[in-house]
């Protein structure tokens, strides 16, 4: 399906994309004096996004202590993929494809679990951001709702209507996040996880030559630990109100987010880091055989594609073939 996509869309504005080419995921970015520290880093909301460009900021020569930076996510602030575009150009004397431009680099991203993914979002982008902790979609999806409501009850009814075929929220901090940072399509070189990013963090220091400098702490870290209260204690409050229904709905939303990082699910003893032992066909087979039955309206255009099989590798194969730390043995 997403090469067809690339493919539909490829044709419409003149590019000729296909299977196995580099596709640009969100806001790549990288440390302005690059020649000294060539990290270059996709920015997944929601995933520690504002530590790592506090981690940045450090390697381009600040020494303001972290808690104090600020708007941290101007993209400004870093070198952007234009300014390396246009180096790689001059070099060889034509456009360079994006495979070309990052290879000299050690490429990042962070993914997190969907299920704390999604409700960090909605505790930072709907309770914090509005005074009632209700967005008008969420009415959509239960017109019951109040103030009065508990978060729990406001949280279920976030979900009721993300899952929602006749409600639509456009908002980047809830999407997908294989699409969005296109995990199956750019060579990263390291893919950290939220959950386990401290014991992470060296080796990559290691290769953009940044042993030196400290890796801040997570703004969920700090607050979760100043509560006395635990993510999974946390998490489990706030999904009380989801019946079973309602959560397959939600874990076939975020399927291919589960299936190709390896994530684990609410109810799983490893829940919320990775679990590449789970038996993926027992736990997420049943949606991946609802999905391939589905007939796929491809966006932009008039076309539909049927979903098949064929489309996608097993299961088994492809959770065994995503890679974390390419240059690692973990």
């Amino acid at each position: 399906k997403q090469w067809y996509q690339r493919r539909v869309r490829g044709k419409k504005y003149g590019k000729n994309v296909g299977p196995g080419e580099s596709v640009k995921p969100r806001m790549l970015i990288h440390p302005k004096n690059w020649e000294q520290h060539k990290l270059l880093y996709a920015s997944n909301p929601k995933s520690g996004s504002s530590s790592f460009k506090r981690f940045m900021v450090r390697l381009q020569g600040s020494n303001q202590p972290y808690e104090e930076m600020e708007s941290v996510h101007r993209v400004a602030l870093f070198g952007t993929m234009r300014q390396l575009y246009d180096l790689e150009k001059e070099k060889i004397g034509r456009h360079p494809t994006l495979l070309e431009t990052v290879v000299p680099f050690f490429k990042v991203t962070v993914v997190r679990n969907p299920i704390t993914k999604l409700l960090s979002g909605f505790r930072d982008k709907v309770l914090r951001r509005t005074t009632t902790g209700i967005k008008s979609f969420m009415l959509e999806a239960n017109p019951n709702l109040t103030e009065d409501s508990s978060d729990a009850e406001k949280y279920a009814a976030f979900v009721q209507a993300l899952v929602s075929d006749d409600i639509q929220i456009v908002d980047r901090h809830f999407v997908t996040q294989w699409n969005t940072m296109k995990i199956c399509d750019f060579p990263y070189d390291m893919i950290l996880q939220t959950e386990t990013t401290k014991e992470q963090i060296m080796e990559m220091k290691e290769h953009v030559n940044a042993t030196q400098f400290t890796f801040p702490g997570s703004r969920s870290e700090v607050g979760l630990e100043k509560a006395g209260e635990s993510t999974l204690e946390k998490t489990k409050e706030m999904y009380s109100k989801i019946g079973p229904d309602l959560m397959d709905k939600l874990y076939s939303f975020f399927l291919w987010d589960f299936v190709l990082t390896g994530y684990s699910k609410l109810d799983n003893p490893n829940f919320p880091h990775l679990d590449l032992e789970q038996d993926f066909d027992l736990e997420f087979g049943h949606l991946i055989k609802n999905y391939e039955s589905r007939v796929t309206q491809v966006p932009g255009t008039d076309a539909t594609h049927p979903v098949t099989a064929d489309n996608h590798q097993s299961t088994t194969d492809t959770h065994q073939s995503t890679s974390y730390s390419k240059r690692s043995k973990g």
